[in-house]
């Protein structure tokens, strides 16, 4: 195709649920292909996820990771929703998601939308700071064979795909993958026994008629075995202590999703599908969600382009007790219903669009919640839009939030507590009110432009939060270990008591210099303000980094040789789980060749300029030590036949 028209091909945004341009979205969204992934040499979503502005992406370990959008990042974050192929891929228990978890085979990706901001509107509740929807290709474009090998210095992969015909409309293809990572150093050069293994395998159907009616049907299970090391408190010397542990992670996915073209004007869709999730990461846990939704598209008239929905969600799960964590009632069920509308007005045709919508959800933790949000487009001309929002979503307490009790330290006996060790504990059910839902009010401001040979976009931002998480003392009191030995507790509750603001600025772009070079480049721009109820500091403040930059460069050296280039620069974070993490610059190259048609070899080396560390693990459950990540190779091998 020429030029041009790549650089104006319509997409399907998450941001609309329905087929319009990126510079036709009244909001902050970035579009990751699978061209872009390819040359990045990305093996994991998260590393493919490093190339959208506004994202904080860390690898806490070897196979742990810590993503949000605009603050609060963390391995449990929770602000962030992920969606894959438009199924909620979270833990119920805290409501993040575990990346390490949410393998899939990358050649099966068709893209990768991020959309900074609130999206509580259509996708409803913890789309808070932004929505993440990974899709998959359809099964057409994935027929016949492929074969991955991937060897380096620290990992190992391999996969295997084939893709079939059903009839004239209708294709499928099925996949395994198998993935082996060693062990990553700590910043002493001591083995940090994070090393781990995995296995998925998925099938996928696309069905049609050829007019009308499409069905994708997919199924995807997962396993994996994960190592790490980990702190644990004590109530007798040395009162903290370090262990190696050996995770099991088991998931299972099913999603059926029916299209519907009633005409021109209308369509709908239907979408179930079912999880079942095994995990040991913190304590024995499992789960079983099922989610129904529906989704009606309709042109009014010439003016109004409507869209409303339906959905429910039903989780059943089953923890089990340690040591170090407990619950009220070990086995629960809860539900969510949720309705949403939206309309699309359009002012002056084909010029100025005001969109104004709202979803309404019921969860059993703190009832009804209402997600508003409305939304201005101006195009003046075929390149140029510029676009106002201003939205409400709240996060949904978790089960965590409601009954989860956790040992997060000891002190030592002293004089002042005379000579009885001190446990801390975090109870979420210690004061009477129950955890209400954490809010922002979210204003943004956005430019897009594009052209025959290159794209901008630009989003100014302001979040104003009240209700966030909290720790309250409570009594101290003295109570018995199961043998008899006495020692103090000091009960700590959540509540909501903390409020602030973030603002800051994203910029990104991409430029086609020539036919056989493109650049891409983006920067992220963050500052925080957040205080607790008595006024003083919270660390929300330096957990983040206040500048992110990265340039990517792709070169087609000739019509079989490829060369890319990607650069990055991390700000530092000046407290994160209460020790700071420096800045640090990081280059990865990609030499790609291919020798015929169907077969390309390809090296990548990552973190060539300096070896650093990204981020900090918590007390309990997520290792002990950060992992310094040095200079790694790899060598892969793709065959198509």
């Amino acid at each position: 195709m020429p030029l041009e028209q790549l650089m104006t091909l319509d997409i399907n945004t998450s941001v609309g649920k329905k087929e319009q341009r990126a510079k036709d979205s009244a909001a902050a969204v970035f579009v990751i292909s699978a061209d872009d992934i390819r040359r990045s040499g990305a093996t994991t979503i998260p590393e493919a996820l490093r190339m959208a502005p506004g994202l904080q992406v860390a690898r806490i370990s070897a196979s742990q990771w810590a993503v949000t959008v605009r603050g609060f990042n963390d391995r449990t974050s929770n602000k962030l929703l992920v969606l894959m192929d438009g199924r909620t891929i979270y833990s119920p228990v805290f409501s993040g998601t575990l990346w390490e978890t949410q393998d899939t085979l990358m050649e099966n990706i068709e893209r990768i939308e991020v959309i900074r901001g609130p999206g509580a509107t259509l996708w409803g509740a913890n789309a808070v700071n932004g929505v993440i929807n990974i899709i998959s290709k359809n099964a057409k474009k994935t027929q016949d064979a492929q074969l991955n090998v991937t060897g380096g210095d620290d990992q190992v992969f391999g996969s295997a795909r084939y893709g079939f015909q059903l009839d004239p409309h209708s294709y499928g293809r099925v996949h395994v993958q198998s993935k082996k990572h060693d062990n990553y150093q700590t910043e002493t050069g001591a083995n940090n026994h994070d090393n781990w293994d995995a296995q998925q395998a998925g099938v996928q159907l696309d069905l049609s008629d050829g007019d009308d009616d499409n069905v994708k049907i997919q199924s995807n299970f997962f396993h994996g075995q994960f190592n790490d090391q980990s702190q644990k408190p004590l109530l007798e010397a040395p009162y903290l202590t370090s262990q190696n542990n050996l995770f099991d992670s088991t998931l299972f996915s099913l999603l059926s999703h029916w299209d519907k073209t009633v005409s021109a004007d209308s369509d709908f869709s239907l979408q179930a599908s079912y999880d079942y999730e095994q995990h040991e990461f913190y304590h024995p846990a499992n789960f079983h969600r099922f989610d129904l939704d529906f989704q009606h598209h309709l042109q009014l008239s010439a003016r109004n382009n409507v869209i409303w929905g339906a959905g429910y969600r039903f989780v059943q799960d089953h923890l089990v007790a340690n040591d170090y964590f407990q619950y009220l009632s070990t086995d629960r069920g809860y539900q969510l219903f949720s309705g949403f509308l939206q309309d699309e007005i359009a002012l002056i045709p084909d010029r100025l669009k005001f969109i104004v919508g709202s979803k309404i959800e019921h969860n059993d933790f703190t009832g009804f919640e209402a997600q508003p949000n409305a939304r201005l487009l101006w195009s003046p001309n075929e390149h140029h839009s510029f676009w106002a929002a201003a939205s409400r979503a709240v996060m949904v307490p978790s089960r965590s939030k409601h009954d989860l009790s956790v040992w997060l330290g000891t002190e030592p006996p002293s004089s002042e507590t005379e000579g009885l060790p001190v446990k801390i504990a975090g109870q979420a059910n210690l004061f009477p009110q129950k955890y209400k839902a954490e809010e922002v009010l979210a204003y943004e401001l956005g430019y897009h432009f594009q052209g025959s040979e290159a794209t901008t976009d630009l989003t100014f931002f302001y979040n104003d939060y009240d209700k966030l998480p909290q720790f309250k003392s409570g009594a101290p009191g003295v109570e018995l270990t199961t043998n008899g030995s006495p020692y103090i507790l000091v009960p700590l509750g959540i509540t909501n008591g903390v409020k602030g603001y973030t603002y800051g600025a994203e910029l990104s772009g991409n430029w086609q210099a020539t036919d056989f070079w493109k650049l891409n480049f983006s920067y992220g721009y963050l500052e925080a303000r957040f205080v607790r109820q008595d006024g003083s500091k919270h660390p929300f403040n330096d957990e983040i980094p206040h500048n992110q930059i990265s340039l990517r460069s792709s070169f087609d050296i000739s019509k079989d040789v490829d060369f890319d280039a990607w650069v990055r620069y991390v700000d530092k974070l000046t407290d994160v789980n209460g020790q700071s993490v420096a800045a640090y610059t990081s280059l990865n190259l990609r030499l790609a060749y291919r020798p015929i048609k169907n077969l390309e070899f390809s090296l990548v080396g990552n973190n060539l300029i300096e070896s650093h560390i990204e981020f900090h693990p918590d007390l309990l459950g997520s290792g002990s030590y950060a992992s310094e990540l040095d200079r790694h190779f790899y060598v892969k091998t793709q065959l198509d036949f």
